[in-house]
């Protein structure tokens, strides 16, 4: 994969590493010893050995070595502006996480339930929510870095592209959910649309940050209070065709995509453009002959 020029193969690329570094069964150490059956069986080390092999790839193409790019605060940054993020990242997942809505329309905006139960604080449900954590923001941090340097010449579009494109791909990895556990085609389809919320906020997330870590404990920490409350093997998503099932898919999409509209202005927008220089080695030569060709 280090030799692929392409951006599109590049991303056909990562889906089959995704394909390949995802089911790794065959991994398995002894149930006596249940930490480590654990994170071999459910792909803690494939999720570690994907990121290892990003670092690597992202270095053979040229761009930045590590994915968690070295704090610099530029006169664009805001605190305030990482806080709201990560407010609306934290909302996003007590929504997610303890939605409990039925045929009234009002209880997809109001009615939670918060159903942590204590049989279900497991070492599988730990680990069930680490790998996707790990596995998952790997595979976004390659296509927003793919599609930045795929999209480099088209500087006003690169950033949204990255950022609504990994989600795109993100929320489409899970059609392979179908069946899961008794998972429906109807509830797949519902959760493929329903992530894509997240996808958006976590991208945003990181091109604001540069620090991939932030992404992937809101994506363990949303796995992880699902599975306290059904079980780390029990069907994902639900989905009965009720006037409240289309509202909740709505405000989960809707949500999210009005935050990252609104980073694409301003000082906010700026950080993201900054952050995505710094991720693809950008060459100072190519910023000036943008900057000279914006101004004519």
């Amino acid at each position: 994969m280090g030799s692929l020029k392409n951006w599109f193969l590049r991303l056909v690329g990562v889906g089959l590493l995704g394909t390949q570094y995802g089911p790794d069964s065959l991994l398995k150490i002894s149930k006596n010893l249940p930490w480590l059956h654990s994170i071999t069986s459910q792909g803690v080390i494939a999720a570690f050995a994907l990121l290892i092999l990003a670092c690597f790839l992202g270095k053979e193409w040229g761009f930045h070595f590590n994915p968690n790019l070295k704090f610099i605060k530029s006169s664009n940054f805001q605190y305030s502006i990482l806080i709201i993020l990560l407010l609306f990242a934290f909302i996003d997942v007590f929504y997610n996480a303890f939605i409990s809505y039925d045929k009234q329309i009002w209880t997809a905006f109001f009615k939670y339930s918060i159903d942590l139960q204590k049989k279900y604080v497991t070492i599988a449900s730990f680990t069930a929510a680490l790998e996707p954590g790990i596995l998952e923001e790997t595979e976004r941090y390659l296509a927003i870095i793919i599609l930045l340097a795929g999209f480099k010449r088209y500087r006003s579009w690169r950033v949204p592209i990255a950022i609504y494109g990994s989600a795109l791909l993100f929320g489409l990895s899970h059609l392979g959910n179908v069946g899961w556990n008794g998972e429906t085609f109807e509830a797949t389809i519902a959760q493929v649309i329903g992530v894509m919320g997240s996808g958006f906020l976590w991208a945003v997330l990181y091109l604001y940050s540069g620090k991939l870590w932030i992404p992937m404990i809101f994506h363990f920490l949303m796995d992880y209070l699902a599975n306290l409350q059904s079980g780390w093997n029990s069907a994902g998503w639900q989905f009965n065709g009720w006037p409240t099932d289309y509202i909740s898919e709505v405000l989960m999409v809707l949500v999210p995509l009005a935050v990252t509209v609104w980073m694409m202005y301003g000082k906010r927008r700026e950080v993201l453009e900054e952050n995505a220089d710094r991720l693809i080695n950008l060459p100072v030569e190519f910023n000036r002959y943008q900057k000279i060709n914006s101004c004519i």
